[in-house]
């Protein structure tokens, strides 16, 4: 596999637009909204197509972007919820997010 280079300018003027509209952002699923007004997060390809590059350059922006606004605790804490996530869909066959299932 090659090595792959998206521009410094071309990053800076992009990273934050693409972390927006990808899945980095759940604000609107997650969150109460009217189902009017929700949308969810965009695949690298649908970004790409939205801002004309190619999606690979989406894809690279996205990932470096990731690393850069996230800190470790951050990725810390995500690794924690979905281990915690997953156990409970184990014992329950529910989501996580369903309270009542997993007072215990």
């Amino acid at each position: 596999m090659g090595f792959f280079f998206v521009d410094p300018e071309i990053y800076k003027r992009y990273k934050d637009e693409i972390l927006q509209l990808s899945d980095s952002f759940q604000v609107n699923i997650q969150e109460h909204l009217p189902a009017e007004t929700r949308q969810r997060g965009l695949s690298d390809k649908e970004i790409a197509d939205k801002l004309d590059l190619e999606e690979r350059v989406v894809r690279e922006i996205r990932v470096v972007a990731e690393r850069d606004y996230y800190d470790l605790d951050e990725w810390e804490k995500a690794i924690q919820f979905k281990d915690k996530a997953c156990r409970a869909f184990s014992k329950h066959g529910l989501s996580y997010v369903f309270k009542k299932r997993n007072s215990n």
